[in-house]
């Protein structure tokens, strides 16, 4: 599979994700909006995704409205490197170049899976509540709002030390591709190839369910752990975030 197909996979695994979490959808033609006024300051939970780009410009004012009214603080447009035209258009509305994640995807047959998380002390389905509570020290997420947003995910892969949970993995399946979200370590416990365990498994797994290729969204930290499985980098995708100061 080459990598614009990847990429498309990518952007369908982002739809459902973001649907999936939200609280409300705003949907357009070739737009599509999570809103989530119970974690207000996250933009990373208000969320928009397009693949019609004069779409989006034209509904940047109407997709402001609609975060303001929800009491939204802080949204963000998830915008390929290559669209300049996007970029442009939200910077003039106030956004900012927040994080510049590197959009990674591959076909699960080219991938380094070993023997997933043998050796480990791990669950799943892990517990919602303790991903939460992990993606707080790793992300500074609220732990209770975001846990009520998760509680519909059915694959969630958490890993201990001494009884403790301290990494934690989520995956999720459309059309034939694994988007792997939440990858998290607590930092006294990093170093130690959990997540990248947990990774290999759910992927195993995913496999076995039938799924054909996987896509996420790696940060800098991320991004070698990912290349190291067989993750092909595919471009950025910027996050154009704007976060009311009031």
């Amino acid at each position: 599979m080459d990598d614009a197909a990847l990429y498309e996979r990518l952007l369908d695994s982002m739809e459902v994700w973001f649907a999936e979490v939200a609280e409300d959808i705003v949907r357009h033609d070739g737009v599509l909006a999570s809103v989530c006024p119970s974690i207000p300051d996250r933009s990373v939970f208000n969320s928009v995704v397009y693949r019609d780009r004069e779409a989006l410009i034209a509904r940047i004012p109407e997709l402001a409205r609609a975060y303001d009214e929800a009491g939204v603080r802080a949204w963000t447009v998830w915008v390929p490197r290559a669209d300049a035209p996007v970029a442009t258009a939200l910077e003039d509305a106030g956004h900012v170049l927040d994080a510049t994640p590197e959009a990674m995807a591959a076909p699960l047959e080219e991938l380094d899976l070993g023997r997933g998380a043998e050796g480990l002390d791990w669950t799943a389905p892990g517990d919602v509540d303790e991903m939460c509570s992990i993606l707080e020290e790793a992300f500074h997420w609220p732990p209770a709002p975001a846990a009520a947003l998760m509680r519909s995910l059915e694959h969630v892969y958490v890993a201990r030390l001494d009884g403790e949970p301290v990494a934690c993995v989520a995956a999720l399946d459309h059309a034939g591709d694994c988007g792997i979200w939440n990858v998290g370590t607590r930092e006294a416990a990093r170093g130690r190839g959990l997540a990248s365990g947990l990774m290999r498994q759910a992927l195993r797994d995913a496999r076995e369910r039938g799924c054909e290729t996987t896509s996420l969204q790696a940060t800098q930290l991320g991004r070698p752990v990912y290349r190291r499985i067989g993750y092909r980098e595919l471009d950025p995708i910027d996050m154009w975030e704007r976060r009311r100061l009031d």
